[in-house]
């Protein structure tokens, strides 16, 4: 028996939607957490080709380099770039969502770019740069919870 569609301006009520999600099978949260784990592998790997980038281009086009080491630079720093970008896209690929990559990817050249420059350069950061990695790596925790909230509908009210 087919099911009549609904007459203009009836909404569904709130019946028809539980308030108690169905279970998923364990073989499916073990498959999940997989996924989840190979986005986030993906999504620092991302970063680091990032940061890496960043510096062969600050060392490439820097004062006084030699040539050969300048255009050593520039073919690291044009393959850092498509490798960033390949796990970049495999890290969206196996997310939940574009805003963990994001942030993930974010957290991760970050710190990779803070190593870098104290390998490379002899760069120190400020006591402020870091309280802003923390920061950013407390929004990351929050973003890659495990669920997100329940939200209870509100009862609309009839006028």
């Amino acid at each position: 028996m087919a099911a009549c569609p609904l007459p203009l301006g009836c909404a569904v009520t709130a019946t028809a939607y539980p308030d108690t999600p169905a279970a998923v099978p364990p073989r499916l949260q073990a498959g999940a957490m997989r996924r989840r784990f190979w986005g986030v592998f993906n999504c620092l790997c991302a970063g680091v080709f990032g940061a890496l980038a960043a510096a062969a281009a600050k060392l490439a086009f820097g004062s006084e380099v030699h040539v050969g080491l300048c255009i050593t630079s520039i073919v690291v720093m044009f393959s850092a770039n498509s490798l960033m970008w390949t796990f970049f896209s495999r890290g969206l690929s196996f997310s939940m969502s574009s805003a963990i990559a994001s942030v993930t990817v974010t957290f991760s050249n970050i710190l990779s770019s803070a190593l870098l420059g104290y390998l490379l350069y002899g760069e120190c950061q400020e006591v402020l740069w870091w309280g802003g990695v923390f920061l950013i790596l407390c929004g990351l925790t929050l973003v890659q919870r495990k669920l997100p909230p329940v939200w209870k509908p509100v009862p609309h009210k009839q006028q």
